[in-house]
């Protein structure tokens, strides 16, 4: 079953592994916010994932992408290709979705409205469950490697193949069939930030001030501290973070 409302992708691969390249995913853009057969996803012949090679793994695909087409394209090719795909443009409903779900292969664009750079892909990475593919046009040699650093599987560039998409996800798919899962409670170098401030009393404008972020920004991160502590509200997510070693100023 498909959902192309909100959006981003993940998959896990070795540094040494990491590649650059594809080519042709902007030249056949699909109009609309996406689209998809309800029920479960067909495969077709042509550059497709192996069905009897990965039978024993988990097949599902979340894709995160502000630009409808592009949604509905990356949507589209897992689709044919036999995987289950969810597909969100926003990104904290991704990570919403993210933080609860089985693990799975992340397939997320660097560039997200609302969201500073890495700081999505951190988000994403922090769970530690999840393969995680970032995808873009703007990755240079820099970014690649702190992307790596944080947890990224894979950097593929824009614009890239249907098959250079499906040959990362199945890589991280092989990876996550084989990794521990892990439930160590981790928070990204910003949501240390944020929450150092809320601890403190601060609100979300305030915040913004102080760290030159946008109140979206930081509503994000906010809400992915209250959905990692398990926490109803705000009065609740302090006493959560005070428990785990965050002081007020």
């Amino acid at each position: 079953m498909v959902g192309v409302e909100n959006g981003v992708l993940q998959s896990r691969m070795d540094l040494a592994d990491a590649r650059f390249a594809g080519s042709g995913l902007a030249g056949s853009r699909m109009a609309g916010d996406g689209a998809g057969p309800d029920g479960a996803p067909r495969a077709d012949d042509g550059a497709q994932a192996e069905p009897s090679a990965f039978s024993d793994l988990r097949t599902e695909v979340i894709v995160i992408d502000d630009d409808p087409s592009v949604l509905a394209m990356i949507t589209l090719s897992f689709q044919e290709a036999g995987f289950a795909v969810v597909g969100f443009s926003d990104p904290l409903d991704a990570l919403m979705w993210a933080s609860e779900s089985d693990p799975t292969c992340v397939v997320v664009d660097l560039k997200m409205p609302g969201v500073e750079g890495l700081d999505l892909v951190a988000a994403f990475c922090a769970l530690g469950r999840h393969s995680i593919i970032l995808v873009s046009a703007y990755v240079d040699v820099l970014t690649a490697v702190d992307a790596m650093r944080l947890g990224v599987d894979d950097v593929v560039p824009k614009p890239a193949t249907p098959e250079v998409l499906i040959a990362s996800a199945q890589r991280g798919l092989k990876v996550l069939a084989t990794t521990p899962r892990t439930e160590v409670l981790t928070f990204t170098r910003r949501e240390r930030q944020v929450a150092d401030l809320v601890v403190s009393g601060r609100t979300t404008k305030q915040i913004a001030q102080t760290l030159g972020l946008s109140p979206r920004t930081v509503e994000f991160f906010r809400a992915s501290l209250l959905k990692k502590t398990q926490s109803p509200n705000t009065a609740a997510l302090v006493s959560a973070l005070t428990r785990v070693g965050f002081l007020p100023a």
